[in-house]
């Protein structure tokens, strides 16, 4: 599933009908995240993304180039925040 002109690649954890949840919250994470770093005009932020997947509420993210603290805050504000249901888990950062 894709919807980022940079190809972002977004998967979750697949249990019945969950997978499509977990999928739709990783959009709302990423929506979230890029509202932060544009708040700080870092505009380019989800270009270091290369995929996203959703464990049974673990986030494991890999990134094409090493983020910044600052952007794995992004991440870890809009994860722990009401649009993941304040889902909390643990965020696993990777670079490719």
């Amino acid at each position: 599933m894709d919807m980022y002109p940079y190809s972002i690649i977004i998967d979750g954890a697949r249990a019945d009908e969950d997978q499509h949840w977990r999928i739709y919250r990783i959009y709302m994470i990423i929506g979230y995240a890029q509202a932060l770093a544009d708040m700080d005009n870092n505009e380019d932020y989800y270009k270091k993304i290369n995929s996203f997947y959703d464990d049974k509420g673990t986030l494991y993210v890999t990134w094409n180039i090493e983020p910044s603290i600052q952007e794995k805050n992004y991440l870890k504000k809009a994860w722990e925040s009401v649009v993941t249901d304040y889902e909390g888990n643990d965020i696993v950062h990777e670079t490719i």
